[in-house]
């Protein structure tokens, strides 16, 4: 039994849709006109056509990118998934070393001695951002998009120094 002092997230990454949508298209269209080539060229042409296919399909998948956020304890641990199979660890902190906590909008500016830690799916309304020192980085911001139990969560375990309140919206506590 995992208790009541875990949490787990996926979240995928949304800010990319636009580079993964250009790739599909133009690695189709790139496709087309080399099979249309092959018929009237040669026939050769066809290797080509499955080696743009072949790389258009790896380029997509490698943009598929999520990022799970596992909180055991006070411990956050944020970890990179490339194509629903290769995981990378990114960060590990604990929350009780956050020296401040909050939605993205209303944060400070990041200082040029920062270090920028993007783990959320986009850089909007729905981000929150954690400012800490981190042993291997230094000072760091990193930047999540979290769900309501995590916030939840957060806001019972953070230190109360930082104030952060969050209480759930009307939306999501009638669904």
């Amino acid at each position: 039994m995992l208790g009541s002092d875990y949490r787990e997230l996926i979240v995928p990454k949304r800010d990319n849709q636009g580079k993964k949508t250009a790739i599909l298209f133009g690695g189709v269209l790139l496709a087309l006109f080399t099979l249309i080539l092959a018929f009237t060229v040669h026939i050769l042409m066809l290797l080509l056509t499955l080696a743009i296919g072949f790389g258009t399909w790896y380029l997509w998948t490698q943009n598929s990118i999520e990022y799970e956020y596992i909180i055991s304890g006070d411990e956050l641990v944020i970890t990179k998934i490339l194509a629903q199979s290769k995981r990378s660890p990114m960060l590990t902190v604990s929350i009780l070393k956050f020296t401040a906590f909050g939605n993205l909008g209303s944060a400070p500016s990041i200082q040029a001695n920062q270090t920028l830690v993007l783990a959320c799916a986009e850089q909007d309304g729905s981000a929150y951002y954690a400012d800490f020192d981190h042993a291997e980085y230094g000072p760091c911001r990193l930047l999540i998009t979290p769900n309501d139990d995590i916030l939840s969560y957060l806001a019972k375990k953070l230190p109360r120094n930082l104030g952060f309140r969050w209480e759930p919206s009307a939306e999501t506590t009638e669904t």
